[in-house]
């Protein structure tokens, strides 16, 4: 397989990066004390990501497809979930307002490790790559950061109150 890329711009608010592959829910969008505090929400095919800055902003997303996860250089923060397209037809990244197609050869029933990474360099960045899993991996935090995740743990699916 060789790597795919999409390049976007997204208009940033509310909290939020979403990715999903089935239509809008509210209940898949609530945040419990425990989302807050490991940075996610995550539940098949609906995953929404806590940006880390504040305030409503655009930032660059790279939306990646290949057979393996490398590390970008300048990631400041790493997770990685389970992620099943359900519909490809509503597979799309999203903020609060802004909602862009994923155009990634992505397969409808078909299970990924999807991985986060909040990027600085001369302006944050984001990337979201999707490696295809023949089994569901178990969410958790790839590397220690200054946000208070910790290498190794493991991240809660679903709403999660502390």
């Amino acid at each position: 397989m060789k790597e795919e890329t999409q390049k976007i711009s997204l208009n940033i608010s509310h909290h939020q990066i979403q990715i999903r592959s089935q239509a809008f829910d509210e209940n898949l969008c609530q945040w419990g004390d425990g989302n807050v505090e490991q940075g996610a929400i995550i539940h098949p095919g609906y995953v929404t990501f806590d940006p880390l800055l504040e305030g409503n902003f655009e930032a660059e997303i790279w939306l990646v497809l290949n057979e393996q996860f490398s590390l970008d250089r300048y990631t400041q923060r790493c997770f990685v979930v389970p992620f099943e397209v359900l519909e490809q037809e509503k597979l799309e990244v999203l903020s609060v307002g802004t909602v862009i197609p994923i155009q990634l050869p992505l397969q409808e029933k078909k299970r990924y490790d999807l991985y986060y990474e909040v990027c600085e360099n001369e302006n944050t960045f984001y990337k979201l790559t999707f490696v295809p899993a023949e089994v569901k991996i178990l969410p958790m935090m790839i590397q220690d950061d200054d946000w208070g995740g910790e290498r190794n743990r493991n991240l809660k699916e679903g709403y999660v109150n502390i």
